[in-house]
C-alpha cells in the first residue's frame, strides 16, 4: 500500500514546496515521483488485468503521470520567467486523481447481480 501512495506522497511535496516558494525543491521532486507513477500506473494496469480492479482506476494512474510529466516539462530551466501557473495546476489536478483513485480502492465495490430467467422446456415465448 505504501507504495502505490508514493506518487501522491512526492507530488504533495511538491505542491507544498510550491507554495513556499522552493520551486527548485518542487522540481526535484515532481521529477522523483514520475518514476513512482509509472510503476503505479504499470501495477493498475495489471490488476485490471487480472480483474482485480475497473478500468477507471488505471486511467486515473495514468492520468496522473501524465498531468506529473506536464508540470515537470512545463518548470523546465529552460522557462524563463519562474514557473507557470499552469504547472501547480497540473500537479494540484494530479493530486486530485490519485484521490479519486483512492477513494474508489477504499469503498467496497457494488456487486452485479445478474437475473436471467429460468429455462423453459422447449415451449415457445408468446
Amino acid at each position: 500500500m505504501a507504495r502505490r501512495a508514493l506518487p501522491a506522497l512526492l507530488a504533495l511535496i511538491a505542491f507544498l514546496a510550491d507554495l513556499s516558494g522552493a520551486h527548485g525543491a518542487a522540481l526535484g521532486f515532481v521529477l522523483a515521483a514520475i518514476p513512482a507513477a509509472f510503476a503505479l500506473a504499470l501495477e493498475c494496469y495489471g490488476d485490471a488485468l487480472e480483474a482485480r480492479c475497473g478500468g477507471l482506476r488505471p486511467l486515473l494512474a495514468g492520468g496522473g503521470l501524465v498531468l506529473l510529466v506536464l508540470s515537470a516539462a512545463l518548470r523546465s530551466p529552460a522557462v524563463v520567467g519562474g514557473v507557470p501557473r499552469l504547472a501547480v495546476s497540473a500537479v494540484v489536478a494530479c493530486l486530485l486523481l490519485y484521490a479519486a483513485a483512492l477513494l474508489g480502492a477504499v469503498l467496497p465495490a457494488r456487486t452485479v447481480v445478474r437475473i436471467t430467467a429460468p429455462e423453459d422446456a422447449g415451449e415457445p415465448v408468446t
